[in-house]
């Protein structure tokens, strides 16, 4: 099924129980993290990839009468063809978080398949459900999807996604485990662009002596201060899990006024990632290929939005939220 003809009948069917539900509220989850980090070393030298895949995903909330529905959107490139969710309509990339009507209306439609009304462990996506906790799961879903299909891929995020699950409580923390048990690692480098809420080199013994409680991004950038780009050393983390731990090696790069962190749970493949980041980075100090698929995957998302916005205003009804979403998404798309 096409992408467009998904989203048509998806709002088609939410309008059949429409008068008799209300709007949702939206509830959401703070990001939060924790554990040590251990100092490796330096970056060895080492050669850029020759061939590799790349993506990033987006998603968005319209809300209508009786559910809040979570749309994802996913650009990938797999060694040169390119993958695009949702137009190529294959795998759920959407959520409902709705009335007991709405569910059992679209768990009876033909669309079903391709909607989630529940996280990965069978747990309702209900009223009480955070709205943040669903996007992040719907979107992981959907990389998991592409990286479990494709060799060596670098993320436009972290290798294992989501926030740090010792913190996190049920039904979230299992889910987001699942999630990351899921997703093949061996072959995987992250690329985390987006720092300014993150505090990892804190964590660091006697890494920041200027005090204050600065984010990565501004460590990073003291501590490359007068070079046009600089490296940190290897440092590596573990994450506990339910029943196990994973651990992941990273650095920190600063090229011109841009930090970004690359991380991989293999030191080797981390060097690699490394090097193919600073072979192609922009005017703004970020990897091309990682701009091109943040700029793909938001334009998808967008571009998902607006179809099912219009949808929904005409057969539903939408919030005044919706309304500033739909003119920053025609923008999205326009530039």
């Amino acid at each position: 099924m096409e992408g467009h003809e998904f989203i048509r009948e998806l709002f088609f069917t939410l309008s059949k129980v429409k008068g008799r539900s209300p709007f949702l509220g939206v509830s959401q989850e703070s990001p939060s993290e924790a554990g040590s980090l251990t100092v490796e070393g330096e970056l060895e030298s080492c050669d850029p990839l020759l061939k590799f895949s790349y993506l990033d995903s987006s998603a968005k909330t319209v809300s209508v009468r009786g559910a809040n529905v979570y749309i994802a959107s996913l650009y990938g490139n797999m060694e040169g063809k390119h993958f695009t969710i949702p137009a190529q309509a294959e795998f759920p990339f959407v959520a409902i978080k709705g009335s007991e009507d709405v569910v059992k209306e679209i768990k009876s439609s033909p669309i079903s398949n391709l909607v989630r009304t529940e996280n990965v462990n069978g747990v309702p996506y209900d009223e009480n459900y955070k709205d943040d906790n669903i996007l992040d799961e719907l979107r992981i879903s959907l990389e998991n999807y592409f990286i479990n299909r494709a060799g060596i891929t670098i993320v436009d995020g972290p290798v294992y996604p989501g926030p740090y699950l010792p913190l996190v409580g049920e039904p979230y923390a299992s889910a987001f485990e699942r999630l990351i048990k899921e997703r093949k690692k061996d072959s995987l480098i992250g690329i985390v662009k987006r720092l300014n809420f993150s505090r990892k080199l804190m964590r660091v013994d006697g890494l920041w002596k200027l005090g204050g409680n600065p984010t990565d991004d501004v460590v990073v950038m003291e501590l490359g201060k007068g070079r046009t780009s600089y490296i940190t050393p290897v440092f590596r983390e573990e994450l506990p899990l339910s029943d196990s731990k994973l651990e992941r090696f990273m650095v920190y790069v600063k090229v011109r006024d841009s930090v970004f962190r690359v991380e991989s749970q293999d030191r080797g493949l981390l060097c690699r990632g490394v090097s193919t980041a600073l072979r192609d980075v922009s005017y703004r100090g970020i990897p091309t290929f990682i701009e091109v698929a943040d700029r793909l995957a938001r334009k998808l998302s967008a571009s998902a939005f607006i179809l099912s916005f219009s949808y929904a205003k005409s057969l539903i009804g939408v919030t005044y939220d919706d309304w500033n979403t739909f003119t920053l998404a025609n923008l999205e798309v326009s530039n």
